[in-house]
């Protein structure tokens, strides 16, 4: 099992353009909406047809504390889509953020998806929960895949917002628990020589596969550029499974 590349997309030409740079995974994602910003339905609808079964599906819902009123609830009845994400900003000021994310967590698996659970880098600047705290919740519920991303894409990566060996133990719990880990929050290329030794199974961009900016549009060459440096890393890399 290698390491693989995941490319968030905003609509059907980007998705065609990640897939032939060589992406793995496609990500359902509106960048003008945040940080896991929600596509429409007829969007996703669109990219799902595009796609054709080519490749693995996920799609952004937002932030949890706009979950029990939102459209992006709409996402669920789109069959293809195989994992969503919800944000946990401002949870910690929610009187119990994990009874509600539990309720969303039934929910998404009642649709016959996967919620992952998603740890914010830089938590503390956006009031989530701590890395642990997330976690404990995630594993109690079952969880099969966690993100690390960050909220605040115009700063520093997810990576250099933690020491290397607490981001390992962070991604090294999760595994023990069966989860699949998925590392972005706005990586680079050159980031890629700190992940060589990081318990992670998934590599997920979109700012890196845009010329200028993560509201640009994904450029194949890029994409297929982060697919050689994967693909070199793989080459020397102890490539870690979920139990």
């Amino acid at each position: 099992m290698t390491l693989k590349l995941l490319v968030s997309v905003r609509d059907e030409r980007e998705a065609a353009d990640a897939l032939s740079g060589g992406a793995d995974w496609i990500d359902f994602k509106e960048p003008h909406a945040g940080p896991l910003g929600a596509v429409s339905v007829s969007v996703a609808r669109r990219i799902a047809q595009t796609l054709n079964g080519g490749c693995p599906l996920s799609a952004a819902l937002g932030e949890l504390a706009d979950w029990p009123s939102s459209l992006s609830r709409e996402l669920l009845a789109v069959p293809e889509i195989q994992v969503v994400k919800l944000g946990l900003k401002s949870c910690t000021e929610l009187p119990d953020w994990q009874t509600q994310w539990r309720r969303a967590f039934d929910a998404v698996h009642a649709a016959g998806k996967q919620l992952a659970a998603v740890i914010y880098a830089d938590w503390q600047m956006t009031h989530a929960p701590s890395p642990q705290e997330v976690l404990e919740c995630a594993l109690a519920a079952g969880c099969r895949y966690l993100l690390i991303d960050t909220y605040e894409k115009k700063s520093v990566s997810s990576v250099e917002r933690f020491s290397p060996g607490e981001l390992a133990r962070h991604m090294h719990v999760a595994q023990r628990g069966g989860m699949t880990t998925v590392l972005a929050g706005n990586l680079q290329v050159t980031n890629f020589a700190q992940l060589a030794d990081l318990p992670v199974n998934v590599i997920a961009v979109r700012g890196a596969a845009c010329r200028e900016n993560r509201l640009a549009r994904i450029d194949p060459e890029l994409v297929r550029e982060l697919r050689t440096r994967l693909n070199a890393l793989n080459s020397r890399k102890k490539i870690y499974q979920p139990l």
